[in-house]
Parts: C-alpha cells; sequence; structure tokens
C-alpha cells in the first residue's frame, strides 16, 4: 500500500453527514489528533474471528501503529460473549470459533489498555449471496480494453443482497531464468577481496521456482441497488495488463465476496471517494468517517471504524497465459548477459549487463583508460555482499547473475513451498 511523505502532521477531516444524504459532504480541517482505528468484520464462517485496533499516525510514518492489550468482546442476543486476545502478530482474536447466525444481534465492545471505553451499534448478519462464477478473459474493449480481467456471476435475485465488498489473495509461480545447483563460497580471506579461495558446494535448497502471494490494498464494491435485476454479471475485481510477468507461469486467485448493509458500503464507499490507500479503514487518510463504533462516555475520544456482520463466500480460479489467450509475458528483468554494447562509463565494458556479470578472478585492476576494474575484488563482493547467484565457471572466469535473475526467495512475499492448494 502506498506511503505519502506531504506534511509533517496530518489533517483529519470531519464528516459529519448521514450516510444517506446525496449533497456534498463537509470536511473539516484540524490538527492531527490521534485516534482508535477499529476493523472488524464478523461472518458467516465457524473460525476465530478477528479484530484490529490501531491508532492513527502522522503520514510520513512507515507502519501501522498497534492499539496493544485492550480488552475486545462481541455480544450478542442470545446472552453469548465471545472474549478476544491478542496474538503475536498484534490482531485480536476470539478464544474460540464461532459464526454469526441470521436474525441475530451482535455488538462489538472495547476498552483500551488506558481505560477508554467503545461500543458498536447492534449489526445483523446480512443476507446470503454466494459466488456462482468466478472466471478470466481478455477484454476487447471498454476502459480495460486489452487487459485480462478476473469477473465475478453472482445472481442474487432470490435474496435481498444488493450490497458487495469484495478482497482477494493472488498467488503466481515465478522460475528464475539462471539457475545453478551450485553455491560459490569463499575461504582464507585476505583483505577486503584482495586475496581468497573460492569453491562450490550443492545448494541445500532449491530456488530456482517461488510462489509469490500478495493481497488486495484498495477498496472493491459493486452495488445491484440500481439494476433492473439483482444480478451481479462480469464485475472486475481484478485487472491485470496482460504484459504483466504475473501471468508468465501458473496464476491463482482466491476472491471473497462480503455481502454488506446499506449503511457498511456506504461506509466504505465514503473512505474509498476520499482516496482512502493506506488500509481498509484508512488510519493515515485525511478525513474523519463516522462509523457505527462510538465511544461510551464523554471522556474517551473520537474513533475511526465500523462493525460489519457479513455473509462471505469465496471461490478459487487458477489460470495462465494460454487460458485467456495471450502471448507468455516477458521476464520482469532483463537478466542476458550482453557483450555488444560499449559504454565507457561502465565500469567493465564487457559486461553491460549487471544483472549478468562474467568476471576474470586474475585481473587486480590497474591503469588504463577507463581503468581496469579489480574483478577479483569486484567478485567476492558480489558473492558475499550482493547476495548474487554463481551460475557456472571455466577458471578463471565467474559467471554471476543478481538475485532477481538466480534466486527465487529474493522477491518479496515469495516462498520456495508449493502452497497445499496449488494447481498445476
Amino acid at each position: 500500500m502506498k506511503k505519502h511523505i506531504i506534511y509533517k502532521t496530518v489533517c483529519l477531516a470531519l464528516v459529519l453527514s448521514c450516510f444517506n444524504c446525496t449533497e456534498e459532504i463537509p470536511l473539516e480541517t484540524e490538527g492531527f489528533e490521534d485516534v482508535l482505528v477499529v476493523e472488524a468484520t464478523l461472518t458467516n464462517e465457524v473460525k476465530h474471528q478477528e479484530v484490529t485496533l490501531s491508532r492513527t499516525y502522522f503520514i510520513e510514518g512507515n507502519s501501522q501503529v498497534l492499539e496493544n492489550g485492550a480488552n475486545v468482546s462481541i455480544v450478542n442476543t442470545m446472552g453469548n460473549t465471545y472474549n478476544f486476545s491478542q496474538n503475536n502478530e498484534g490482531i485480536y482474536i476470539s478464544n474460540t470459533a464461532f459464526e454469526a447466525l441470521p436474525n441475530t444481534n451482535y455488538t462489538l465492545y472495547i476498552t483500551t489498555s488506558s481505560g477508554k471505553q467503545y461500543k458498536s451499534t447492534e449489526a445483523q448478519l446480512t443476507p446470503i449471496s454466494n459466488i456462482d462464477e468466478l472466471y478470466a478473459e481478455l477484454t476487447q474493449e471498454g476502459p480495460n480494453a486489452d487487459k485480462v480481467q478476473v469477473l465475478v456471476n453472482s445472481n442474487n435475485e432470490t435474496t435481498n443482497a444488493q450490497y458487495f465488498r469484495y478482497e482477494y489473495i493472488e498467488t503466481h509461480k515465478i522460475i528464475v531464468p539462471y539457475y545453478s545447483n551450485l553455491d560459490a563460497q569463499v575461504n582464507n580471506v585476505v583483505g577486503d577481496g584482495l586475496q581468497y579461495n573460492i569453491y562450490t558446494v550443492p545448494k541445500t535448497e532449491n530456488k530456482q521456482t517461488c510462489y509469490i502471494t500478495n493481497s488486495s490494498n484498495t477498496i472493491i464494491q459493486t452495488s445491484t441497488s440500481d439494476l433492473n435485476n439483482n444480478i451481479v454479471n462480469k464485475f472486475p475485481v481484478r485487472v491485470i495488463e496482460k504484459d504483466n510477468a504475473l501471468l508468465r507461469e501458473q496464476y491463482s486467485i482466491d476472491v471473497k465476496q462480503y455481502v454488506q448493509s446499506f449503511e457498511a458500503y456506504q461506509y466504505y464507499k465514503i473512505i474509498n471517494d476520499l482516496g482512502a490507500d493506506e488500509s481498509l479503514l484508512s488510519e493515515s487518510q485525511p478525513g474523519f468517517v463516522v462509523g457505527n463504533i462510538k465511544p461510551m462516555d464523554n471522556n474517551s475520544k473520537r474513533v475511526i471504524g465500523y462493525f460489519d456482520v457479513s455473509w462471505v463466500s469465496s471461490k478459487r480460479l487458477f489460470f495462465n497465459f494460454n487460458d485467456v489467450n495471450i502471448t507468455q509475458p516477458p521476464y520482469p528483468y532483463d537478466c542476458e548477459y550482453e557483450t555488444d554494447v560499449y559504454d565507457p562509463t561502465f565500469p567493465y565494458p564487457f559486461n553491460y549487463n549487471v544483472n549478468h556479470l562474467k568476471l576474470d578472478y586474475t585481473l587486480t585492476g590497474g591503469a588504463g583508460n577507463p581503468p581496469v576494474p579489480n574483478q577479483r575484488a569486484l567478485l567476492y563482493n558480489y558473492l558475499t555482499k550482493e547476495n548474487y547467484q554463481y551460475l557456472e565457471h571455466e577458471y578463471p572466469i565467474y559467471t554471476l547473475v543478481s538475485p532477481v535473475c538466480g534466486d527465487c526467495t529474493s522477491f518479496s512475499s515469495s516462498s520456495n513451498i508449493q502452497p497445499d492448494f496449488w494447481e498445476d
């Protein structure tokens, strides 16, 4: 999610209009205020439900400021109380697994470590709606023309479900183009790579094929309230450029559809319209949006957040570039060895592409125009400090590739362990 460094303080603007009004929403600029941020969606899934508590932070902050040590519980009209405990990631998890039941009111209670108390209004489970179809196709027209869309169909003509929010988790396979089953290691080092021995050993794990997983980070919504029929038809939950490396190998997306109440839908829509892009409840976004969680006394500070009780369904899709009739997208980095271009500003012109190097262990530098680089020292530096990967050698020439070309675990959010759900 993007972080914008704009001011040394963030201004909070108070939205004090009803969800169902149609006039422009007034915003009032104020000084920075430390406000509790609540993210809580109770669903029909039998699971350990989650509540996230954090604090607004200055825009230049780099991470979410968690609210620790709070007492969190959900109470329903059947007399059940579900208590939550904070886990190692700072998320509050229900002590027991439970589900939201129809025709039952649920209320969220929060007491912070400083004694401030907050309470949501009562909320009920929304109507049933399931994803009927999840599929991908190359779009031929419209704003997403010539792009690959992941589309949702959902028929709700027999229910009252009209407002929907979507989340997804996507995973794609990546195979690095240059790989060796050997690692190069050094010993008997003299100075900072002036003299050393270099040798190869078998790799202890495979780093050629990985799986990269990321979650949606924007608010994705649609509504059927203005349609003649209550059908979600070809709604794009994900749009991917056809040359995006996500589609170079196998790609999978797990989509969740949350049925929302009108009030919850409007709350998220207002945040989205305000340009919220830091989290679902945007604790650093410059607008204060009134939700359904309020202080229980006059001494408690304001709170941002919405307690949502939603029917959720999910569906997973696998596809690759062949399935959507596109050519295989290129690898995201140029990993090819280049010798046919000379650039006098480059320290070793015979290795034009820094992602793919051939270095001579016997060359230790010298005078020249340009000066001859110390390739032995460069070889040492790339192996021991830059995580370059050994590819092959014919002494004294060693061929190395950069991590993004030879080590798939170098990518953010990657794992060389195949997920249990994976299908090739």
